[in-house]
């Protein structure tokens, strides 16, 4: 209302009572999720006019630097909260300001820490001195009853943190955040948890402390399902071998076979035999799927190698990540350190397998936008699978294909995805004796053993190189990791001429050779290795796809 309706006493009087505020300078840190990645950012806020009539908190307050919609729906929901403490209306109009300004800012993320600056604005809380402005970093949701709501990626947002910061977090984030102790120098940091906005009044009013939470005992969660034990799968044991060897040296896989015979058991059963994570991958792993919001309570952490069952539907967006302001991380970075499964391949939109060309050469994928680029991790192993031909029994008395239906299937495979697929190996139908054998568990154990030796040898053999497994090895470098012995190089010659191939299926036999010397803990690649790569590697690709092998040379 104009300020000339109001009488000049009135006016006074209210100069008076709140001009006060005018004069002092607030600011807080809070944190928020940018990308994969936490962000601790100040708000600064002051009161820049007096009301000669209270407004409710969205007429009275403007923000700067934070997206006008999440800036508005986060004043609805602190107005809603406040009222029920009577809190409902500013004396003065407030300027809020989240720095740094480039930065986008969105979410909910801050809604915490905004109530609190804006009732310290309106004088319903005492100001915090200058030197201990900085001790606290607020995050959390708001809801409409004055609950303070989890909020996803807070185990990003605590590493962020100074050591010597306390980070207020909502009830239900809280043992995500002790996670951050298992941190060098983190052992001694303070995590407070609140469930109500009045428990952080209070405590601004300095009429309650915090308890901190790494002080406690916490108990953490496994996340993820654990993958079926090999011994559970019937027959197939060349398709057994082959998942060995992708497990063992990081060689992406392609399993063709009929309907029900194995092909997606044996992908997930993959994921087992991997070895296990460190600490530190556990960690990135948690901080990824509790960005992206998959993780279903609190405490839980990631302590299983991924497996992603990918359905042929997929959007481009929804398998590499991205969004319109708050980008998400895809199908790619969730599989992160596990297995990516695309089943039913030819059933893929062909440009959203080209999106897969660069996260598997780099391992990472950058997403641009107007506002900001983001760079996801996404170093997995590919294991894919298909049907023969439509019908899926091709080369059997059941197949109803045409020959020209089995060749119009296959070519709509993407040439460059198989160019980067190490191995191949087709699945038959099991027999009547296999079908009715009998299972038993404890295989995927003894394999992972056999993998993590391999992988041990290459972890010497890589050392200060950025080479993270054989599958990896340059182009330029296969002679000097890839090891021969006089008779082995001899036959890879011969291998090499009698299969006419090209450079890149060339350096692809001995890359899986050299695995396969890995695992029978060999130094020198021998014969016998070398056939064995050949059988994944050349036979059944020339008997698959005969134009994969006659391409230019890398």
């Amino acid at each position: 209302m104009p300020s000339d309706r109001f009488p000049q006493g009135k006016r006074r009087k209210r100069e008076e009572e709140f001009g006060h505020l005018l004069q002092q300078e607030h600011s807080l840190n809070a944190g928020f999720l940018h990308g994969l990645k936490g962000q601790i950012v100040e708000i600064q806020a002051r009161a820049v006019e007096v009301l000669y009539s209270p407004r409710p908190w969205p007429g009275a307050v403007v923000i700067t630097g934070m997206e006008r919609g999440d800036a508005e729906q986060a004043l609805l929901r602190i107005n809603a909260a406040l009222t029920k403490y009577g809190m409902n209306k500013s004396p003065v109009v407030i300027q809020v300001h989240c720095t740094p300004a480039m930065l986008s800012k969105y979410g909910s993320w801050l809604d915490l820490p905004l109530a609190i600056i804006l009732l310290q604005c309106a004088g319903y809380l005492p100001d915090l001195p200058p030197t201990v402005e900085g001790d606290y970093v607020l995050v959390g949701e708001l809801g409409l009853h004055g609950e303070v709501r989890r909020v996803p990626g807070i185990l990003a947002i605590a590493e962020a943190t100074r050591p010597e910061q306390t980070l207020i977090v909502p009830t239900g984030n809280e043992r995500e955040c002790a996670l951050i102790a298992a941190s060098p120098g983190r052992q001694h940091g303070r995590i407070a948890a609140v469930s109500m906005l009045d428990e952080v009044i209070e405590f601004f009013q300095g009429k309650r402390t915090f308890d901190n939470v790494l002080n406690q005992l916490i108990s953490l969660e496994p996340f993820g399902k654990k993958p079926i034990d090999f011994g559970r799968i019937k027959g197939q044991e060349q398709a057994k071998e082959a998942a060995l060897l992708c497990a063992a040296g990081g060689h992406n896989l392609l399993f063709i076979g009929p309907p029900g015979e194995g092909k997606s058991l044996l992908a997930n059963a993959i994921a087992g035999i991997l070895p296990r994570l460190t600490v530190e991958e556990q960690l990135e792993l948690t901080r990824i799927y509790s960005a992206a919001g998959q993780l279903e309570r609190d405490g839980q952490i990631v302590t299983q190698r991924p497996f992603r069952a990918v359905h042929h539907t997929i959007s481009k967006q929804a398998l590499v990540g991205g969004g319109t302001l708050k980008l998400q991380p895809g199908e790619v970075t969730l599989a992160h350190l596990g297995i990516l499964f695309l089943d039913e391949l030819p059933e893929f939109r062909r440009d959203t397998l080209e999106a897969l060309r660069q996260p598997l050469e780099s391992g990472q994928i950058t997403i641009s936008r107007t506002h900001a680029a983001f760079t996801f991790p996404c170093r997995f192993t590919l294991v894919a699978a298909m049907n023969p031909c439509p019908c899926g029994y091709a080369g059997t008395e059941r197949c109803t294909c045409s020959p020209t239906a089995v060749a119009k299937y296959q070519k709509r495979l993407s040439g460059p995805l198989l160019d980067r697929i190490d191995l191949v190996v087709e699945l038959q139908p099991l027999t009547l004796e296999e079908r009715f054998s009998e299972t038993t568990d404890g295989q995927t154990e003894l394999l992972r053993q056999k993998v993590e030796a391999a992988r041990a040898r290459q972890t010497a053999r890589f050392q200060g190189t950025a080479i993270g497994c054989n599958a990896a090895i340059p182009a330029g470098r296969i002679l000097d990791y890839c090891r021969f012995s006089p008779a082995g190089l001899e036959h890879y010659k011969q291998r090499v001429a009698q299969a006419n191939i090209s450079t890149r299926l060339t350096d692809r036999l001995a890359r899986v050779a050299r695995t396969i010397a890995d695992l029978d803990n060999s130094d020198s690649i021998e014969p016998p290795h070398v056939d064995r790569a050949a059988t994944f590697v050349l036979d059944q690709r020339l008997n698959f796809a005969p134009a994969a092998e006659t391409e230019s040379p890398a």
